[in-house]
């Protein structure tokens, strides 16, 4: 099956997320709060679900999807404070889960 290779090939040429980590709720999460112009709808700033409220990973695979959207782009928000110019390990507020 050729189709397979070139829709990766593709995919990674436009820059789309790695396959790896958009199948996870912390990506994607990431993904639609970067997309969501209104702040106050954030997920993750949403009571209950700040970065303490998660596992590392997740953390780290929403930073990803975040930064996948917006790159250029950092939060000071006491429940999730990140910075896509450094990366996942910008993360605040994490628990040790």
């Amino acid at each position: 099956m050729k189709i397979v290779p070139v829709v990766i090939s593709i995919a990674l040429l436009i820059g789309a997320p790695p396959l790896a980590y958009a199948q996870t709720a912390g990506f994607q999460h990431g993904v639609h709060d970067a997309q969501t112009s209104d702040i106050g709808q954030w997920y993750i700033l949403q009571p209950g679900q700040g970065f303490a409220f998660h596992t590392k990973q997740i953390v780290e695979d929403y930073i990803r999807g975040f930064c996948a959207i917006s790159p250029n782009t950092s939060s000071d928000a006491e429940q999730a404070s990140l910075d896509c110019a450094q990366g996942p390990t910008s993360a605040s507020w994490m628990s040790e889960k």
